[in-house]
């Protein structure tokens, strides 16, 4: 028995309306599963960028306090301390002032360096300045 064509045609048309095949399914979960990988990896890493972007901006915040502070005293006399931020908990900060040695500029100069850490100190933000007494 030979088929005409629109035998052929109605049947093409039938296999066409039965759905997707096994190997199309496998193919569409593979594709939105790499596809969901990607967005997850992207997020988790806007996520941690935006926590340090945050935790920069509080260790300035603190670092510009602690100084302030300092130069409220007038010149700084050399010393070590190191102490822990009550309005920030987790945020440490250590400073030290000693001496810097420029005898021909006719002032005595002090090297002051502040680091605020955080995260158990394996994050940190570094100031260090000279302070002269200008008198």
């Amino acid at each position: 028995m030979e088929l005409t064509g629109t035998d052929k045609s109605a049947r093409a048309r039938d296999r066409s309306q039965r759905g997707f095949s096994l190997l199309e399914v496998l193919v569409a979960v593979v594709i939105l599963g790499s596809s969901a990988a990607v967005l997850l990896g992207a997020v988790n890493s806007s996520l941690l960028q935006s926590a340090l972007s945050k935790n920069l901006i509080l260790a300035g915040s603190l670092a510009q306090k602690k100084l302030a502070e300092i130069e409220l005293t007038g010149q700084p006399e050399p010393f070590e301390d190191q102490g822990e931020f009550e309005e920030a908990p987790g945020f440490a900060w250590t400073l030290v002032i000693e001496p810097a040695a420029m005898p021909r500029l006719g002032s005595e100069l002090m090297l002051v360096r502040l680091v605020i850490t955080w995260d158990e100190g394996t994050e940190d933000f570094e100031i260090i300045y000279v302070a002269a007494d200008l008198q």
